[in-house]
């Protein structure tokens, strides 16, 4: 068999080809431009093949460059997966990206379920409102509530969700019951204005329409930013919140809010899990997803 370039070359063009430059691959390797520069040109004299068109401020990959880029990225991810999902007891660690949301009022509640499934697996959970960028491989699994249209990663539903407007029984002992959608505009509405403007219609916006109340009064009251401050300030009756069902289930249950009304109206979003094609298959992605959609199943 022919002897592999050195490692250490085929990292260098392999950041290089992903980062469009040397001085951006110099810093994600820790090594100086020039360093990066010699082991790619060392690369590209011992295969005999020009593998980078170099440009004033960029440089991009030829066609055999992107064929040998393409095949380093899936094998450095497989490395990375199998050096930091192993530790020395043989452990798996996973990372987990959701919306602080989903993390804190649904996710969390149920990890000990898992933990008590698959004590090997260790799970590290990051929750932010931005969307974890997968390629940059920080994350091993992605939770979204989104339209499902996740380009180049592999995407499987969880479950639909729906609203309905909720309250705490101290506030609604106060105002007086709601027997019809209409009873909502003299209440104190809060607004979750994360969600005021998206296409998730989970907000106020849709609920309104379904119930053709007058659009000019949606916006009428507290403006909240996120779910998780909108909840507790109907938690602590500040007034009326669209809930998604997901969200409230442990306060429903408890008896810290209530539903105001029977009808749900589904969103149209719903939840899904999304990761890298290279690691959807491996076994302790595979678990994990396979429990959260054990658990969608069961909410």
């Amino acid at each position: 068999m022919r002897r592999l370039p050195p490692l250490d070359s085929l990292r260098a063009f392999e950041a290089v080809a992903r980062l469009g430059s040397f001085k951006r691959a110099a810093e994600e390797l820790a090594v100086t431009a020039s360093a990066v520069s010699h082991r790619v040109a060392d690369l590209e004299a011992e295969l005999g093949v020009a593998l980078l068109v170099r440009h004033v401020r960029r440089v991009e990959p030829t066609f055999e460059g992107e064929a040998l880029a393409a095949g380093m990225g899936r094998a450095l991810q497989e490395i990375r997966r199998t050096v930091a999902g192993v530790d020395r007891r043989g452990r798996a660690r996973l990372r987990v990206s959701a919306i602080p949301s989903h993390a804190v009022r649904w996710l969390a509640p149920r990890l000990q379920r898992f933990r008590a499934l698959h004590p090997e697996i260790d799970i590290d959970i990051i929750a932010e409102l931005a969307l974890a960028d997968l390629s940059q491989r920080t994350v091993d699994i992605a939770l979204r509530f989104g339209g499902g249209a996740y380009p180049n990663l592999r995407v499987e539903r969880l479950m639909d969700d729906a609203i309905f407007p909720v309250a705490s029984p101290d506030y609604m002992a106060a105002k007086g019951p709601v027997a019809a959608p209409a009873d909502i505009l003299r209440l104190d509405r809060l607004i979750d204005t994360t969600a005021r403007d998206d296409q998730s219609g989970a907000h106020w916006q849709h609920w309104f329409e379904v119930n053709g109340l007058p659009p000019d009064a949606v916006h009428d009251g507290m403006n909240l930013n996120g779910s998780l401050l909108t909840l507790e300030a109907a938690v602590n009756g500040l007034g009326v919140a669209i809930a998604r069902r997901t969200l409230v289930e442990e306060d429903l249950r408890r008896g810290r809010l209530q539903r105001l009304l029977d009808a749900e109206i589904p969103t149209n979003w719903s939840h899904y899990a999304v990761t890298l094609p290279a690691v959807a298959d491996w076994p302790p992605v595979r678990r994990f997803v396979d429990w959260l959609k054990a658990e969608a199943a069961g909410a």
